[in-house]
């Protein structure tokens, strides 16, 4: 396993970080709803490089937070090596069967973090990088399938509501500086609300 002799983040910043990254991409999620259907192929590598780039950092986390040898560490870095795998670039016609393996790998990955009690902001953390790649590959998913529509006011009121949602949680987290107090399974709730409301603002114009 590498190893890495810089200083983590604490993960309360980088879960913000990335709340506050997803943010500023629902803009650019919008624009991807309107896409033909060749641009929405290129956002299916896209999606999959940035997962592939998280599973990268939680290894290094993993392996500077936790002790490496433990069953529970091994055993991740596993299924994180397995989602990796997963996310082999691949052609249009491959996407459904590309998109439920690598769901399937997420969902374990989800399973086995869930299995250490003390890896609980870890799980807030995976919680937010999988709930993001669901509902980009339902984006694109529809591109292919020409199911897109232009992009209406409905939407763009959701997606407002949605920052303000965002904004919220951002703003409690930056007060919880040693999260001594935090009560992690209710940010996971509120994050995991988050997504549903993205996901069906976004179905909402089928």
């Amino acid at each position: 396993m590498e190893n890495s002799s810089k200083k983590q983040k604490p993960i309360l910043v980088k879960i913000a970080e990335q709340l506050l990254k997803d943010q500023q991409e629902l803009d650019s999620l919008a624009v991807q709803w309107s896409l033909g259907k060749a641009e929405a192929k290129d956002k299916i590598n896209e999606a999959k490089a940035e997962l592939k780039q998280k599973i990268h950092d939680l290894k290094i986390w993993i392996s500077t937070e936790y002790d490496e040898n433990s069953e529970w560490a091994k055993t991740t870095i596993l299924k994180l090596n397995d989602l990796d795998i997963k996310l082999k670039e691949n052609t249009e016609e491959l996407f459904e069967t590309s998109k439920q393996e690598i769901l399937i790998a997420v969902e374990k990955v989800e399973n086995q973090i869930n299995k250490n009690p003390a890896a609980q902001k870890l799980s807030v953390l995976f919680s937010i990088y999988s709930e993001k790649v669901r509902l980009q590959f339902e984006v694109i998913e529809i591109n292919l399938k020409n199911k897109k529509s232009e992009i209406n006011e409905n939407l763009n009121e959701g997606l407002g509501d949605v920052r303000k949602k965002i904004d919220s949680i951002i703003e409690r987290l930056n007060e919880k500086k040693e999260e001594t107090d935090l009560k992690l399974e209710g940010f996971k709730d509120e994050i995991g609300a988050v997504y549903d409301h993205l996901k069906k603002a976004f179905r909402s114009l089928n």
